[in-house]
């Protein structure tokens, strides 16, 4: 039902803060008038009480029930939706000039998935692709993972990434993707170009075959130490790091 009207819950008081510093929609406030708040979440309550279509109070218990963490914050909304369309997203990148987009291919952990849009939203991209087989955007996890990136900058869900690679590079977009692989390139020795997005590719799997025969080109993040790998954010933050500094 909450998907069908576009909707989806949030839990916390910063996620709260960040979804009404957006602008998004809140439908509904639940919250526990006997939980203890510091000042600066007492006036984030009163803010979102203001703002929601509907208000309700709940007990300590109540609200636990509804949590999916161990230990709620004693809030929670119910909001709008924060995902969009693919359609949507291209059609906000300028026709010339700086893009920056990271492609997530069958990126199945929530935290990954949430940890790389807060990277994203914190080098300033221009926005996130979650292809099929991605942990879903508006997953508890996920979300918290972002630590409210996912409402500062476009997110679209379900693309078919061989579609997504075609259409980018059509827009003049080089795609990327991040490979092991002997025919890839260091990205201490890459440069990247003006209109670019990466491919961070599945935990266990890598990048799917077709979207790596699409891509412009292969990196990999040199190794200095005895790790085996990097997990799927860390290598982001890595590559995002030296794509903006």
């Amino acid at each position: 039902m909450r998907e069908q009207e576009g909707l989806f819950f949030i839990e916390g008081w910063h996620l709260l803060d960040e979804a009404m510093k957006s602008g998004r929609r809140l439908q509904a406030l639940i919250f526990d008038p006997e939980a203890r708040r510091e000042a600066s979440e007492a006036a984030v309550l009163e803010e979102a009480s203001r703002l929601a279509d509907e208000v309700f109070e709940g007990t300590g218990g109540q609200l636990a029930q509804l949590s999916d963490t161990k230990a709620s914050q004693g809030v929670m909304a119910l909001v709008e939706r924060a995902s969009c369309g693919l359609d949507d997203l291209l059609e906000k990148l300028p026709l010339s000039g700086e893009v920056r987009l990271v492609l997530l291919d069958e990126l199945g952990d929530p935290g990954n998935c949430g940890a790389i849009v807060r990277a994203c939203d914190w080098f300033g991209l221009d926005g996130v692709v979650f292809g099929k087989g991605c942990a879903e955007l508006e997953n508890g996890k996920t979300v918290r993972s972002t630590m409210g990136g996912l409402f500062h900058l476009p997110v679209a869900v379900g693309a078919d990434l061989s579609d997504t690679v075609g259409r980018l590079r059509e827009l003049g977009v080089g795609v990327f993707t991040t490979e092991l692989d002997e025919t890839a390139r260091s990205l201490s020795e890459f440069e990247f170009p003006e209109r670019c997005a990466i491919v961070i590719g599945n935990e266990a799997r890598g990048v799917s075959e077709e979207v790596s025969r699409m891509a412009d080109g292969k990196l990999f993040a040199p190794r200095f130490g005895k790790g085996e790998s990097l997990n799927a954010a860390s290598a982001a933050s890595v590559f995002l790091a030296k794509w903006r500094i």
